[in-house]
């Protein structure tokens, strides 16, 4: 009984021995460190808000050439092609008038405007 004991304290002992060094190394020594990552790289639903924020952006400040610089760090081609395919999608899901209305209006003034948005836009939306 004292060498099951005796051997149940050195397997927990090893595993907090363990698992402290692999936090060390994990943490501290060798840590992850992400450098000069790009809008290109996110993930989608990150993509998604960062267009969003791209156009309220846009809203505030009104300027077109920071706008579609920013859309450019997605690496669409066109540059347009996230914002009106991210639009098109809100706009099929019904999402809010809020979401929706400031990405038409930034796809409109980079000449990006389609069909379905202006459709939306004629249903009495500011």
């Amino acid at each position: 009984m004292i060498s099951f004991m005796k051997n149940l304290l050195w397997l927990c002992l090893g595993l907090v021995l363990g698992i402290g060094v692999a936090l060390l190394i994990g943490w501290v020594l060798f840590p992850v460190e992400y450098d000069d990552a790009t809008p290109d790289t996110l993930r989608s639903d990150y993509k998604d808000e960062y267009i969003r924020l791209i156009s309220l952006s846009y809203q505030v400040d009104g300027d077109l050439s920071l706008a579609e610089q920013r859309l450019a760090s997605l690496k669409g081609e066109p540059v347009t092609a996230p914002l009106v395919e991210l639009t098109e999608r809100w706009i099929a899901q019904a999402r809010s008038e809020r979401l929706v209305v400031p990405l038409i209006h930034l796809a409109r003034d980079l000449g990006a405007e389609t069909l379905v948005m202006q459709q939306y836009m004629q249903r009495g939306v500011p």
